[in-house]
């Protein structure tokens, strides 16, 4: 099933890219657990992977040189994809949020030039990007999303997180569904995995924070990754405190928030030294 849902993928980001002038590669993974695809651009290549033990789906990018990609790869998206409760419906939803991924203007071209390193600790995915991926558990959160942007100058993580996001979560626990809480507890791991500093503190302190059964804290620990549950405990010390939406000015998101939980970032840069 995995191979058919991942060509399903592939199919519909090949058609988007081939029209750009794409060409898909014959590659295959480094090992067993992997599944890849390659297409390459005059300025820029794509990738997409499935880690089969992982069962993420991962698409990214890096720049093309002479030799062929620099291989300095930046994920692009990552979703969960189960071949034992996956079907093809899902791949299709995959498929077309990758192919959207490339068809917009701001991936269809990368500089050549030298990349500014980044800090370690540092991820990808911005609020957005985690609102996004957490499509394929909530639907309804797409529109949301849309009206979101259309209506802000800029996109307002903390109150929308609250108010969209943090509502559907508690009624998913309520239903104790285990099939749902576990695709929940994996995609806050891999999104706190690649999300940037202002993704993070969404997860830990606004989302995570407002689970206070204990039963329901149990059971979407079942399949959190080692690093959320750290991060998560950590920002425990920060439940009931209030946390200030972003101003719709330009400004760093979360600068409040992220005030009050530096110490709690600090703390788990820490415990993964």
């Amino acid at each position: 099933m995995i191979e058919k849902a991942f060509e399903i993928v592939n199919k519909k980001v090949e058609n988007e890219l081939t029209a750009q002038g794409f060409v898909r590669k014959n590659v295959s993974g480094t090992d067993s657990n992997e599944l890849v695809s390659l297409y390459t651009g005059e300025s820029i290549a794509y990738s997409i992977i499935y880690y089969k033990d992982k069962k993420h789906m991962v698409m990214r990018s890096c720049a093309m040189t002479e030799d062929g990609p620099d291989n300095e790869w930046k994920t692009m998206g990552t979703w969960m994809f189960d071949p034992a409760s996956d079907k093809e419906r899902e791949a299709e939803s995959i498929g077309n949020d990758f192919a959207e991924n490339v068809s917009a203007p701001k991936f269809t071209q990368v500089p050549k030039q030298k990349k500014k390193k980044k800090n370690s600790e540092d991820g990808n995915g911005d609020p957005v990007f985690f609102s996004k991926r957490l499509v394929a558990i909530f639907s309804e959160l797409k529109e949301e999303i849309k009206n979101e942007e259309d209506s802000y100058e800029q996109f307002r993580a903390v109150t929308f997180t609250k108010n969209c996001i943090v509502p559907k979560v508690t009624a998913l626990l309520q239903r104790n569904n285990k099939k749902e809480v576990d695709k929940l507890a994996e995609i806050l791991s891999a999104q706190y995995s690649y999300g940037d500093i202002d993704t993070r503190p969404l997860i830990t302190i606004v989302i995570l924070n407002s689970i206070t059964d204990p039963d329901q804290k149990e059971a979407i620990s079942r399949e959190m990754s080692e690093d959320l549950l750290k991060a998560w405990k950590a920002a425990e010390k920060y439940r009931g405190k209030k946390v200030k939406p972003a101003k719709k000015q330009k400004q760093t998101l979360m600068q409040k928030l992220m005030a009050q939980s530096i110490e709690n970032q600090k703390a788990y840069s820490e415990s993964r030294l």
